[in-house]
């Protein structure tokens, strides 16, 4: 059974529910006793147990088994569930300002449904001394106070003023100022002052067709001016020089359809230097490390490790194992330059940093916390007093955040015993680990930060010297591509420079080394290796042309044994053996016979399809030789051989894996015209013996059908198939021996002929030698060399494109400068007309849109404007937010007891018989029982819960959330003020119900134990959005959001009240700077990801949260190449969308590609 009752939430006395009758329509109040007040009562749970016919023994232990389980197990005999009493009805009328307080009463007369309600308040100064007395009183009069409902707290303000503001004070239309109409002159716009929001105008445009303002018409000039000359300087240009139909274009083509017809007919080399980057990745490592040398007191450990390497090498190639099965060998990490300098490698060691990761991420988690907010908020406010900027206060401020942060880490780091026991100075290479990947990262940003300032002043520098061909965009990418490429030339090195200078600042020799070494590999060794590399080639296509040894005793046979290969003998005998197939023990060796010689050819040299045409010519002729001439007479089932041969014959050998012997192949036996009529006689001999030896039971007789079976098997296949072999066989194998010889001695005259049908065929329809699959068409490639690149883009194109360049540009671009001259004059004589005849003497201020006029700015219509609102309606969202939050943890508590039954009796079971393997059976028994009555309770208590809840709702959406705020002394005050609520009423209501501790409390929250003030602040991001926490600034566009006129909210005025006055006579203040106004000022959180202390990663620093991946703003420490793997990839759809042949591929290159981070040592 389960009753309701009301509670006080914080104190061991209770307050009487005030009911009114249901069915009477008095209002006055009545008092009712809850109908329970006593905490949960237990009842043992009740065991029901047959044992008939059980023995003694057994009955004896089952009911001491039943009387212990009675003593231990209960089930909820009630369970009242009294929800926590809300807080604008407690005693004390919530949580206050001060802390002791009068308390008084007031009387409500209900509506229609006659429940009554008697609202309790307190109201104390800051000291407690002097109390406010403040009742809730409800007329029964004109005058009616609305109790508190969260839907009506935020009542969104009309925008709908047009009618107003386009009238005057009589009622009249409102004419345009003269201020309004030099507007129209110049913009084609003008503004009007809004009534209901003071500061905010509501801003109207006016159609073309009338008015568009002489601004709007220079810069319509300056875009036609801009698009005639785009015709001369870049399409004109384009159509000589470009790369793509121009006359240049038309030479490339011209040229490339010659070498196309040469390659087809001969052979053009086509050759690839494959794999630069990486082979020039390796030298780059082995260059960093090629000057150290191991201590001497690890010379023994570095000499048995090269052991240990070849050993496993030699290994390797006689037998298979795993590697990851031998136990490893350990690795020296300490080591010395040729000037004495020591190197210490221990952080490239898997186990260490297996074992520091763990600590490391602690260190990182556990220094963000407590310091940021009040930190970033201290610096913005001492950078605005020296009147710098926004732009530089953001730099300065996230770039002290992250210096802190950083000095914090690096503290903890040094002081942790847990990296201290790793090894000797592990603390200290970890922080210069660390220390190396920041100013790497800030160097690589200080570079780019330059060339996006050099690139930003040219734009600007060229629109203010070329206002026309500026707007050319072609003509401005090309400009300032120019000139990054030379900003670039000169700061190539800059960021291997700015990080040594950096380096030598923090003293890291270690770095400062391998930074060195760095930048004398890309100085010196890279160009050098780049260009060896290059000429380094391969060939795009290897070709290999395969050649029957006709002889078997010319095969070669190798046997491969432990890694080594060597040409034994080639034996023939009669005698097979049982092993023919390679054997995978390492112990045994392989035999492998080569049938063919094998010749190559390739792309490297000129007229290699000669030479394919050669080799191939003759392969295949000596290969259909040996077919026609040895395999078709001599082994074939229609050769001579099996015409003159008395036994069969096996015209295949395979080879032994025993001891490498050639033998005859069984499955290759071929039968002979002789063993032909042997094999037929026989097998008439076998049809009549068994006809004769079955028993005679058929419909007819054997008399009769003896004489038809001895006509069918001595006529039909005895005489017939006598007569085909010993008559057709002969016949047909000196045909096809003849035909075959014949075409074997012939097949050097008829075989050349064929392969260069072949090579036609790869001229004219398919190449099947392409040089390059992956790159060439391998279709029609003469058509394509001569209708297409010679033809239409060798000849045609110059022609086209010089028609274009010298007389189509010109004459449109002379098209457009007169029609933009003309538009510009015209449009001004219109505009003065329209101006001077009608506007001015008829315009006046509209109430709608129209054809004429549509508004384009004004309250309500832009997003970027705010809603403010009273401290007191943010302080009565906050106590929802508080009693939410004890709704929240008085559910956790409520179901802890409710399951609580349940949970012994499991673990009664499990102590008691869970040595004897039984289990709990959940199905049916008792504790099928205390589930049901478990789910009852719950489902009781949330649907009471959720009713609450539903009532603390303020129902405001997502977007109104986000524009809610404050200014700066009434955020104070509302923060304040929430601190002093939180601080009275979360340890008891909230803290005390859950089931941590209060440091566990304030860990999970991210916060220092008892900062009440960053508690109030999260919560208020969680009523309204983070942005609340942003004060308004003056010249943020804002809206009032008013409570219901009649809702009472004097409690949390005289709050305000209190706290305000507080303040002003030099009161504690809990927050300072924390929450001054920031403007435009983006400082993020300070982050480091873990892997910039491990320098065999990659990817060093990754984003802080999922939702920040993207954030190109952000001052995280991320190079491009990060950056760019983060970017999302294009979609299929985009990829076809952006096929523009005529469109110059842009690779963009950044200053950071030198520089690796960390340094691939």
């Amino acid at each position: 059974m389960v009753h309701d009752t009301v509670r006080n939430g914080d104190s061991s006395t209770t307050v009487a529910a005030l009911r009114g009758s249901s069915n009477s329509g008095t209002g006055g109040p009545v008092l009712v006793r809850p109908t329970s007040l006593q905490p949960p009562e237990k009842e043992p749970v009740n065991f029901q147990i047959n044992l008939i016919g059980a023995p003694p023994e057994v009955e004896q232990l089952i009911e001491h088994i039943k009387s212990v389980a009675e003593q231990f197990l209960y089930h909820w005999k009630t369970f009242p569930i009294n929800l926590p009493t809300p807080l604008s009805n407690s005693p004390g009328g919530g949580v206050g300002n001060g802390g002791a307080g009068t308390v008084t009463t007031g009387g409500a007369a209900g509506g229609g449904g006659g429940q009554s309600v008697t609202s309790l308040s307190v109201v104390g100064s800051g000291g407690g001394s002097n109390a406010n007395i403040h009742s809730t009183v409800v007329a029964t009069g004109n005058r009616k106070t609305r109790p508190i409902n969260l839907r009506d707290l935020f009542i969104a303000p009309p925008f709908d003023e047009l009618d107003a503001v386009a009238a005057d004070g009589s009622g009249e239309p409102r004419l345009l100022t003269n201020a309004q109409l030099r507007s129209l002159r110049e913009r084609g716009e003008f503004e009007v002052p809004s009534l209901n929001f003071p500061g905010q105008v509501h801003r109207w445009q006016l159609s073309q067709f009338l008015q568009k303002g002489s601004e709007r018409t220079r810069d319509s000039l300056l875009s036609d001016l801009a698009l005639s000359a785009r015709f001369i300087v870049i399409t004109a240009k384009e159509r000589l020089t470009g790369h793509f139909f121009s006359v240049a274009h038309a030479f490339q083509a011209l040229l490339q359809g010659f070498i196309k017809l040469l390659d087809m007919i001969v052979g053009v080399p086509s050759l690839l230097a494959h794999n630069l980057d990486n082979k020039i990745k390796e030298e780059r490592c082995r260059f960093l490390v090629a000057e150290l040398v191991c201590r001497s007191e690890y010379e023994d450990c570095l000499d048995s490790l090269c052991s240990y390497v070849r050993h496993q090498l030699r290994r390797a190639t006689m037998e298979k194992f795993d590697v990851n099965c031998n136990q490893a060998q350990p690795i020296p990490y300490l080591y010395v330059t040729p000037k004495g300098q020591d190197i210490d490698l221990r952080l490239f060691s898997k186990d260490t940093m297996r074992r520091a990761l763990p600590i490391l991420v602690g260190i990182l988690e556990k220094e963000t916390r407590g310091w940021f907010l009040h930190f970033r908020e201290r610096l913005i406010a001492e950078l605005r007093e020296r009147k710098m900027t926004d732009a530089e206060i953001e730099e300065e401020v996230n770039d002290a955040v992250m210096k802190e942060y950083l000095q914090r880490v690096y503290t903890s780091i040094l002081s942790n015993v847990e990296l201290t026991e790793l090894g000797e100075n592990i603390p200290q290479l970890l922080v210069q680990q660390a220390q190396s990947v920041v100013i790497m990262h800030k160097a690589v940003d200080k570079i780019q930060k330059e060339l996006k300032k050099s690139c930003e002043e040219m734009e600007q520098t060229l629109q203010e010297q070329h206002p026309v061909l500026s707007r050319v965009f072609p003509w401005l990418r090309a400009k300032l591509n120019a000139g990054e490429q030379a900003k670039l030339s000169k700061i190539t090195w800059g960021a291997h420079e700015e990080a040594l200078r950096a380096a030598q600042r923090l003293n890291l020799h270690q770095t400062v080394y391998f930074l060195n070494r760095d930048l004398a590999f890309m100085k010196e060794r890279e160009p050098v290796l780049l260009k060896e590399l290059k000429n380094a080639k391969t060939p795009t296509r290897n070709f290999q042309w395969a050649c029957r040894i006709w002889s078997p005793k010319s095969w070669i046979i190798r046997r491969s044994f432990q890694g080594h290969s060597e040409v034994i003998p080639t034996v023939t005998c009669q005698q097979a053996t049982s092993i023919v197939t390679p054997r995978s023990d390492p112990s045994q060796p392989v035999f492998l016979v080569e049938k063919e010689l094998i010749r190559s050819t390739s792309t490297r040299w000129p007229m290699w399809r000669l030479l394919n045409l050669f080799q191939r010519t003759w392969t295949w002729t000596w290969n259909i030789m040996f077919l026609l001439g040895v395999i078709v007479p001599w082994c074939s089932p229609l050769g001579l051989r099996a015409l003159f041969c008395k036994k069969p014959f096996m015209a295949d050998l395979e080879l032994s894996q025993v001891n490498g012997t050639l033998f005859p192949r069984k499955t290759s036996i071929t039968q002979t015209m002789v063993s032909r009529l042997l094999e037929l006689w026989r097998h008439i001999s076998k049809a009549r013996t068994h006809f004769e030896t079955e028993p005679d039971t058929g419909f007819i007789g054997k008399g009769m059908t003896r004489h038809l079976n001895r006509l069918y098997n001595y006529f039909m296949k005895g005489f017939l198939g006598t007569l085909v072999i010993l008559v057709l066989f002969p016949l047909l194998c000196f045909a096809v021996s003849a035909s075959s010889l014949a075409l074997a001695v012939t097949a050097p005259l008829w075989m050349p002929f064929i392969t260069v049908t072949l090579h036609l065929y790869m001229m004219l329809i398919y190449d099947l030698d392409c040089p390059d699959e992956s790159r060439r068409n391998r279709y029609c490639i003469f058509l394509e060399a001569v209708g297409w690149n010679i033809g239409v883009q060798g000849l045609l194109q110059p022609l086209a494109a010089v028609l274009v360049a010298s007389v189509i540009c010109p004459l449109i671009a002379v098209l457009v400068f007169f029609v933009g001259i003309v538009r510009y004059w015209v449009r001004l004589f219109w505009d003065a007309a329209t101006f001077h005849l009608f506007i001015k003497k008829c315009g006046r201020v509209p109430a709608s849109d129209s054809f004429a006029v549509r508004r384009i700015a004004g309250p309500g219509l832009a997003l970027d404007y705010y809603f403010s609102i009273k401290p007191e309606q943010a302080l009565a969202a906050f106590e929802a937010k508080m009693e939410l939050d004890e709704l929240q943890a008085y559910q956790h508590s409520m179901e802890t007891i409710i399951c609580q039954p349940q949970k012994d009796f499991s673990q009664f079971v499990e102590a008691c018989f869970g040595p004897f393997s039984a289990q709990l059976s959940k199905s049916v028994g008792p504790y099928r029982q205390l589930e049901r009555e478990g789910q009852d309770l719950m489902t009781s208590l949330h649907e009471k819960l959720e009713k609450r809840r539903r009532d603390l709702q303020t129902g405001l959406t997502t977007a109104v959330k986000s524009r809610i705020k404050l200014n700066t002394m009434e955020l104070k005050i509302v923060i304040q003020q929430s601190a002093y609520m939180l601080e009275k009423f979360y340890p008891s209501h909230v803290i005390a119900r859950l089931s941590i501790s209060e440091e566990e409390f304030w860990d999970a929250k991210g916060l220092s134990v008892g900062d009440w003030a960053g508690l109030a602040g999260m919560l208020y991001a969680d009523i309204f959005s983070l942005d609340f926490l942003t004060p308004l600034s003056d010249t943020d566009t804002q809206f009032k959001l008013e409570p219901h006129a009649q809702l009472d909210l004097n409690r949390y005025i005289e709050m305000v009240q209190n706290t305000s006055d507080i303040m002003g006579i030099n009161g504690p203040d809990l927050l300072g700077n924390v929450y001054a106004p920031r403007g435009n000022i983006q400082v993020h959180s300070p982050y480091l990801e873990v892997s910039a202390f491990n320098p065999r990663s990659r990817v060093m620093i990754n984003s802080r949260r999922a939702e920040k991946r993207n954030d190109t703003s952000s001052s995280g420490l991320t190079t491009p190449r990060v950056r760019a793997r983060r970017s999302p990839m294009p979609s299929p759809k985009q990829k076809t969308q952006s096929w523009k042949p005529w469109k110059r591929k842009q690779e963009p290159k950044h200053a950071s590609d030198k520089m690796l981070i960390p340094l691939p040592i």
